[in-house]
């Protein structure tokens, strides 16, 4: 035997005498997963700890968990504690108050609109509400990382983004900013041990409803393009509403359903969610990039929050279209006057990229797959001048800033 083997023997003789590093412990389920190579390798395994984390029981003097509760417990949760948008972007355009002022929603407290938020979008009339009752609840919140950024860059109202505009400043979220999107509906009193629920006072009539959690759409900046989670209530494809229809993609979850194609349905194990009510809860699947790696585009749809146009979704396409250009007054195009055709005058408005595109027979698609160059492109007028909208991150909600209150006389 050579020297060199009989040193090799030695180290390994000794390696094994060593005691075995102690493995790293798992982070308690109550808190938010940060690790962005999990969310790149395994998004859907980061989705579920992501999701029992933001469904643990809150503390009701701020917004974190309350490590002494079960997960399940019937109480506000975590995510029902951050600012709703309501909160951020206000009527007047004006600075919102500080996190300490906005962040303690608990339980009754909810945006006061009924209408479906996406439905919203791709109509200038107002949508009959779904549910069983009209009485459905969208809402959209942030945490305190997204709130603080908007509220310190200034983008809580169209002003503030068209001076980043202006600017040509980018837009681009902390990693640990989270937004969510919740669609809640009336239900019996016998269905509260099969969702997570809260007793809501409608806006219309002032009446307190009993109202369960039926789907909750997660954005979570911990990738630079976001990651993208959806969950929903097993009874979904089920329910009989003006606007519900079924589960027309279907769900991809490779942590509950590892053998493809990932859609069996079942819950998943080992987080804890079995005896709760969240076992009644599906990920309907996660988003991290615009294609496959054959280039086909990638769909992820809540059927809910994407009700007639599903089986186009696309999270990541569709976000990347949040946009914000110079303000545009279209009737100042126009010369007034003897002669020639009148036209209203108007204030100018903030120009943004259209959400949807509109089919010859009326109905509506989502942008899907890898964007195009030419979106964000402003007409060219063959002069210098601005020629690109600016990207706000992928952020919707900043559609719903107003312009600034002007200063008073």
């Amino acid at each position: 035997m050579t020297r060199g083997c009989r040193w090799w023997l030695g180290l390994a003789a000794l390696l094994l005498l060593l005691p075995l590093p102690v493995a790293e412990a798992e982070e308690a389920p109550w808190v938010v997963p940060s690790d962005a190579a999990l969310a790149l390798r395994d998004p859907d395994r980061f989705a579920w700890r992501l999701f029992v984390a933001i469904n643990w029981p809150a503390r009701e003097d701020e917004s974190a968990p309350d490590e002494t509760a079960p997960l399940g417990a019937p109480r506000p949760v975590v995510w029902e504690t951050w600012a709703l948008a309501s909160d951020v972007y206000l009527p007047d355009g004006r600075k919102p108050p500080a996190w300490p002022d906005v962040s303690h929603r608990l339980g009754d407290e909810r945006d006061p609109d009924e209408r479906p938020v996406q439905q919203t979008l791709i109509r200038d009339t107002r949508p009959t509400p779904p549910g069983t009752q009209g009485h459905q609840k969208d809402e959209v919140r942030m945490n305190r990382a997204a709130f603080d950024y908007v509220r310190d860059q200034g983008l809580y109202s169209i002003d503030g983004q068209e001076r980043r505009f202006y600017q040509r400043r980018p837009v681009a979220f902390p990693p640990d900013a989270m937004e969510i999107k919740a669609v809640w509906r009336p239900i019996p009193e016998g269905q509260k041990a099969r969702y997570h629920w809260a007793v809501i006072s409608d806006e219309p009539d002032g009446k307190e409803r009993l109202y369960g959690l039926t789907s909750l759409h997660v954005m979570a900046k911990v990738l630079p393009r976001w990651l993208w989670m959806t969950f929903e209530h097993v009874d979904n494809p089920f329910r009989h509403g003006i606007h519900d229809e079924g589960w027309l993609i279907p769900s991809r979850d490779t942590v509950a359903c590892p053998q493809a194609p990932h859609d069996c349905g079942e819950l998943p194990a080992g987080f804890g969610l079995e005896g709760t009510v969240f076992e009644n809860y599906r990920l309907r699947g996660t988003q991290t990039d615009f294609t496959d790696d054959y280039g086909r585009p990638v769909h992820l749809a809540n059927s809910e929050l994407e009700t007639g146009f599903q089986r186009t979704a696309s999270c990541m396409t569709c976000h990347v279209r949040s946009t914000i250009g110079p303000r545009v007054n279209a009737a100042a195009s126009f010369e007034f006057g003897a002669g020639y055709k009148d036209h209203e005058l108007a204030p100018p408005e903030a120009t943004r990229l259209p959400v949807f595109r509109q089919n010859e027979d009326g109905s509506f698609e989502s942008y899907y797959g890898v964007p195009e160059t030419a979106w964000f492109r402003l007409p060219d007028t063959g002069v210098s001048s601005f020629d690109t909208y600016l990207q706000l991150d992928y952020v919707y909600s900043m559609m719903r800033a107003a312009f600034e209150a002007p200063p008073s006389p």
